[in-house]
């Protein structure tokens, strides 16, 4: 799937910091996680199939939810740009704005903007991959 790099909302920025969410988003990647998310608009909107799992907001951390508004992720493990492991998500925002059915963040090994030279508008390709 492709899309187009946009800004985020920041709601997660200082609790990136946490170290032991970080793990746990290891865990669930399945791979080394960096801070930091990176928005995505598809092209299409995602069809969730197979390669996605939803986790409760409690597996992340007990007040995960009252801390952030969201119920729980839907989680796929991906390849970026055919080269860097990572994470991609929405989450579950029932009381709050929600995700759009085209938009997806993603979780990387390393700073996606920094080591792809990606800006706002840039083009970029993830694939599903086995956990």
């Amino acid at each position: 799937m492709s899309g187009t790099v946009e800004s985020g909302r920041g709601l997660g920025v200082d609790r990136m910091t946490d170290p032991a969410l970080l793990e746990q988003l290891q865990v669930l990647a399945g791979c080394p996680i960096l801070p930091g998310t990176l928005n995505l608009r598809l092209h299409a909107a995602l069809d969730r199939g197979d390669h996605w799992r939803y986790v409760a907001a409690t597996d992340i951390a007990p007040d995960w939810e009252q801390l952030t508004g969201q119920a729980g992720y839907y989680l796929s493990p991906i390849t970026i740009a055919q080269r860097y492991r990572g994470l991609a998500f929405q989450a579950d925002e029932p009381a709050g704005s929600g995700y759009p059915t085209d938009l997806i963040e993603l979780f990387s090994e390393v700073h996606l903007r920094t080591a792809l030279g990606l800006s706002d508008g840039d083009q970029l390709v993830v694939a599903l991959r086995d956990s």
